[in-house]
């Protein structure tokens, strides 16, 4: 190959993984972005960040669990657990290495709620039969259960109307969340007795045999906690950067470069004052190796339009009325940031502020920084976000959103999905405007500005304004060869609400995926299944399966569904090149079981020549979106040759039947994609 294919700026290959000030390299887990601004501007092809959230199964307008005043043909799969055991009920559980980084939920029955104090939460670390750490749910949010204290933690008072955590709960095998007395009952906090919740967990998958030091009670995260207690305006990262002051006027039509670089380098702070009057018509534009990466409004960019402005640790409005922004921006050859300015003629706007500039080389697999606006209206349906084609990830957004030609707040119901790699549902699937960015209940406490997340302006009544941003620094949107985010128009897609938003979306990319194909086929392909030496157990019943997606408009599918109650499958693939880090994808039923009861698929071990090379995790039931895709990452050596699979379902009460449809066989970038069906090459078996 030309180049690295892990690398966004290929360019980069030769050149040292050198640190940045704060950090030696960027390697490390890759959730721990408080060591390395490299470390946040890098893409990693070995992380994958999943999202496993409450929303409706069946599209309709109820994204929590428990059943609640409305009736059953409204929301006819009301509890949204992936399965119950026992007097516990279960909303999250994962497989292999990885870390837990965000937790948000909330409760109510129109207004947010106190959590109830009958409520435990159990997290269970690496197949612990006794909890690793067993307390009320409440406390987790409420300061009162060390580390899961402030700012790692919000209660719905500080993160208006939510609940949200960011403290890593990081595990070398696994991870399971569960609830005792989650159930609907007459409870202190809520007097309806319905007891309902929403919630959204983000978490990284990472490679099976990942150095991760698990979780224990009581471990704290030092760096995170001082990354996020940074003054607003000031380095989180303690770069301890010269800054470059400048004070110019720029007139109309007339951009002014504010200042250039040769060489490898990183821009990383831009401090900018401006009169809040003159913000909406004085454009940033930066320039990285000869390509504009950002061309906007100052006021989309920092989101500091007015008094609402934005707060985060990492761009907004300081509390002197500056505007700052930290995110790390690396160039490997130059850089040039110019102010352009657009209001009436002969009218310069004066400005004043600060660059800071690191010299260091970036390390191979940084990429280059965009942030990239979009503003829109629709009646129905759902508002385009952000696409792409290629690798990256997500790291900020700033949004403002209203109803349009209508008074009515419920545009603030609309359900975030993100589908990623062209896997057809969407891999994170929201609940609600408010909950993206941390809140709840319409920002019910008012409006609020915190370190990752936060709404400056509240709508009151539905005739007004919602600005709100986040910033995914822990849980990065990350993808490997595609993206598309959208926002869903309203309450559901038979109860819309018209309404315009305007996004501006920070994040890393590269133009060419990090991951391809490297063959797929379809169970019910007789002649796939000869070219992929395909075998079941005499358990096995294969039948044709018509069903959804989860997606919306949900897209139908009709295709052969093998069943299978004990036993394992089996399959080929032959690989005559192959390069990064491997992922296995599969297409399954989750049609059977139980919602919120028995889940629709088991978990999964995958071996390769007998040996566990990783696991799939349960996934819900959902007998109205039956179809649904999973993939994980492999511990395996990409290299040319056979691999052979054996899929190990761990059936149980819980999970009684494994349905798959098509496995798919991922990769690293290669030069030279190849054809599969081939007499397998002469070399050694790829095993661990």
């Amino acid at each position: 190959m030309a180049d690295d294919r892990r690398s966004g700026l290929p360019w980069m290959q030769a050149l040292a993984c050198i640190g940045l000030a704060g950090s030696a390299q960027a390697s490390g887990l890759p959730w721990e972005i408080w060591e390395s601004p490299a470390r946040f501007a890098a893409l990693d092809d070995a992380d994958i960040v999943v999202e496993h959230s409450s929303h409706c199964l069946d599209g309709c307008r109820y994204d929590r669990s428990n059943q609640g005043p409305e009736s059953l043909v409204d929301n006819p799969y009301p509890q949204r657990w992936l399965y119950r055991d026992g007097a516990e009920v279960v909303l999250f559980d994962e497989r292999g290495p990885g870390a837990l980084t965000r937790f948000w939920m909330t409760t109510g029955d129109g207004v947010s709620r106190c959590i109830d104090p009958a409520i435990r939460v159990r997290f269970r670390v690496d197949g612990a039969s006794v909890p690793t750490l067993d307390v009320p749910l409440a406390a987790l949010f409420d300061g009162s259960t060390p580390p899961f204290t402030a700012p790692l933690v919000a209660d719905r008072l500080s993160s208006s109307g939510g609940y949200v955590s960011r403290v890593p709960i990081a595990y070398a095998q696994s991870l399971r969340i569960s609830l005792l007395n989650a159930e609907s009952a007459p409870g202190t906090c809520d007097p309806s007795g319905w007891r309902l919740l929403w919630y959204q967990f983000n978490a990284h998958r990472l490679m099976p045999g990942s150095d991760v030091t698990s979780f224990v009670a009581g471990t704290d995260s030092p760096g995170l906690r001082g990354f996020l207690a940074t003054p607003p305006g000031s380095d989180p990262w303690s770069g301890m950067l010269a800054a470059q002051p400048f004070a110019v006027d720029v007139m109309p039509s007339a951009p002014v470069t504010l200042a250039t670089r040769t060489g490898g380098g990183w821009l990383r702070g831009i401090r900018l004052d401006v009169e809040p009057a003159a913000r909406a018509h004085l454009a940033l534009r930066l320039w990285f190796d000869g390509t504009l990466t950002v061309d906007m409004a100052v006021a989309d960019f920092f989101a500091a339009s007015g008094t609402d402005a934005a707060r985060s640790v990492l761009f907004g409005e300081g509390t002197d009325g500056v505007m700052y922004a930290w995110w790390p921006m690396p160039y490997a050859h130059e850089a040039r940031i110019e102010l352009v300015a657009s209001g009436p003629a002969g009218v310069a706007v004066s400005v004043s502020g600060s660059l800071a500039f690191d010299g260091t080389p970036p390390p191979p697999d940084s990429a280059p920084f965009h942030a990239t606006l979009s503003s829109q209206c629709t009646a129905s349906g759902e508002l385009p976000v952000f696409a792409h084609r290629g690798a990256g990830k997500l790291v900020g957004l700033a949004a403002r959103y209203r109803a349009n030609g209508v008074v009515d707040r419920a545009y603030l119901e609309g359900d975030e999905r993100i589908q990623f790699d062209d896997a057809i549902a969407p891999a994170w699937y929201g609940t609600g405007v408010e909950d993206l960015h941390d809140g709840g209940f319409y920002f019910d406490q008012g409006a609020f500005l915190r370190e990752l997340g936060g709404a400056g302006l509240i709508d009151g009544d539905g005739s007004g304004e919602t600005s709100a941003y986040r910033v995914f620094a822990t849980d990065p949107i990350t993808y490997s060869s595609a993206l598309r985010v959208t926002q869903e128009a309203g309450l559901s897609p038979i109860q819309p609400v018209p309404m315009c938003a305007r996004h501006v979306v920070h994040g890393y990319r590269s133009d060419r995926p990090a991951v391809v194909s490297y063959g797929r086929f379809e169970v019910g392909d007789a002649a796939a299944v000869s070219t992929h030496a395909y075998t079941l157990p005499s358990s096995a019943t294969c039948a044709v399966q018509h069903g959804a997606f989860g997606d919306e408009p949900p897209t139908q599918r009709s295709a052969s569904v093998c069943r299978t109650t004990s036993g394992s499958s089996r399959f080929t693939f032959v690989l005559r090149e192959a390069a990064g880090s491997l992922r296995l994808r599969r297409t399954i039923d989750v049609g059977v079981g139980s919602p919120g009861t028995i889940a629709g698929a088991p978990a999964a071990a995958v071996l390769v020549d007998g040996s566990v090379v990783g696991r799939f995790p349960p996934a819900a039931s959902n007998p109205a979106r039956r179809w649904q895709q999973q993939e994980i990452l492999l511990g395996v050596p990409a290299q040319a040759g056979l691999l052979d699979f054996e899929i190990v379902p761990e059936y149980s009460v819980l999970a009684a039947s494994h349905g798959e449809s098509a496995w798919e066989l991922r990769g690293g970038w290669i030069d030279t994609l190849f054809a599969e069906g081939f007499d397998p090459p002469k070399q050694e078996r790829v095993g661990r």
